[in-house]
């Protein structure tokens, strides 16, 4: 937050406030003895709003200051909105195993016992081999897919079609697991509970075969290599992306993420990038990313 002037004592702050605020700028003035000085919370938006300043200090009686004052509310009632679903967001996501809640968002649930399941499975010395056999995108059993016709579509192309889906229920490590259980709870209750059951289980579907596909042909394409891969990120990373969007271009429809978790994720993505968290399915990330906003940026 920077300071950016001062407004005399005759002048009244509340529509320059407005007017900044119309132009989606957000401000706040504090009394001194000789006015109201001006600060604005974004760095990004101090050059502009010394020019608005300006403007009003040079002609404080032009029209457009107080005409501003209906689009201001309109975005106050917009940003409260968005602030009372953030809370009851947070509200679901804490209260998500109760029976109630697992009525009212069954698709989320659903996904995270099945995770959770399969870990404890694909962690067993009994079920382990056999788990991480029928779930991969191939079947590591038949031998390494690079020596098999057709490469690792060897299974797929014969019937094996939950193959392009199954891969995300495959975790490799408690930490792994835990935050791609914690960001399915969070952002499947979010959509789940604005956009319904069925949107979530189709953006689930489509984004986990498009995340899969994408990590897939990367291997065969650019890394002339095959290795096993699983997770629910690309599809956390598609869920976000979703969520994303629609808080950006259609805030009406009750989705929103904060901009300190929407850094969070991409400086995560590009942290895996690096190679220094390890093998990361970082195709799959960006795939999931990708479909995901491109959904959001729909009307579905």
């Amino acid at each position: 937050m920077r300071q950016i002037g001062a407004l005399p004592p005759n002048l009244d702050p509340k529509v320059f406030e407005d007017h900044l605020l119309s132009l989606g700028v957000k401000s706040r003035f504090d009394r001194n003895p000789e006015g109201w000085a001006v600060w604005i919370f974004n760095e990004d938006h101090v050059a502009r709003a010394k020019q608005e300043l300006d403007a009003y200090l040079s002609r404080p009686d032009d029209p457009k200051f107080r005409e501003s004052a209906p689009a201001a509310e309109a975005r106050r009632r917009r940003e409260k909105q968005l602030d009372r679903e953030y809370r009851k967001n947070a509200r679901d996501v804490a209260d998500a195993w109760s029976g109630v809640r697992f009525r009212r968002r069954p698709a989320t649930i659903t996904m995270v016992l099945i995770a959770v399941v399969v870990f404890v499975l694909q962690h067993s010395q009994r079920f382990g081999p056999e788990v991480v056999d029928q779930l991969g995108f191939f079947a590591w059993t038949q031998g390494e897919p690079e020596l098999r016709p057709d490469h690792a579509l060897t299974d797929i192309v014969h019937g094996q079609a939950w193959r392009l889906v199954t891969p995300i229920f495959l975790h490799f490590s408690i930490l792994h697991i835990f935050f791609n259980v914690w960001w399915m709870l969070v952002l499947g209750t979010a959509i789940e509970r604005q956009r319904g059951t069925w949107r979530l289980v189709v953006l689930i579907l489509v984004t986990a075969v498009l995340s899969n596909l994408t990590e897939f042909v990367y291997m065969e394409w650019f890394l002339r290599d095959s290795h096993l891969f699983g997770g629910l990120s690309g599809v956390v990373y598609a869920l976000f992306g979703y969520v994303w969007m629609k808080g950006e271009y259609q805030p009406e429809q009750g989705l929103s993420i904060d901009s300190r978790n929407t850094m969070l994720m991409m400086v995560w993505l590009f942290v895996c990038m690096t190679g220094a968290v390890g093998p990361i399915a970082n195709a799959a990330h960006v795939g999931g990313l990708v479909a995901g906003a491109a959904l959001g940026l729909l009307r579905f």
